[in-house]
């Protein structure tokens, strides 16, 4: 079986919410939750295409925060062996209104930071959100 490699770059989108807590954009594929993301065009800096994929996945613009790092992992599609690296941002929101894409999203919306890593699906996700949730606290806004 031959082996492709991706690479996609998305963002851990917060905000705070009327009351001042903080909530998570997270969006829903079929029964799946996780983080807005999407495959880097050539040339793109990682950076650029994580805003870029954010806006066009839910609708939102967002600033980035930092970098949070990266995960990888392995999946099959036809006859192909994929070894996708992801590399995410933790982002605060600045405006729009969250619009998922309906070619690829089912469903976005923001939850309450302490909700956020029973919802997520994925293990790499979750790794994730507990480095986005340090990066809060270390800023101040947890």
């Amino acid at each position: 079986m031959e082996t492709k490699w991706e690479f996609s770059a998305g963002g851990v989108v917060y905000t705070k919410n009327e009351k001042g807590d903080i909530e998570i954009l997270l969006i829903r594929v079929k029964n799946r939750w996780s983080f807005p993301k999407g495959n880097i065009e050539r040339g793109e800096p990682k950076d650029k295409a994580a805003l870029r994929e954010v806006k066009e996945e839910t609708g939102v613009d967002a600033e980035i925060v930092e970098y949070l790092g990266e995960v990888d992992y392995w999946y099959s599609m036809d006859l192909y062996r994929i070894h996708k690296f992801v590399y995410y941002y933790l982002m605060r929101y600045k405006g729009g209104q969250i619009t998922p894409q309906k070619e690829e999203i089912d469903e976005a919306k923001f939850f309450p930071v302490d909700e956020v890593e029973s919802i997520l699906t994925y293990p790499t996700d979750k790794k994730i959100f507990e480095r986005a949730v340090k990066s809060l606290k270390k800023i101040g806004e947890i």
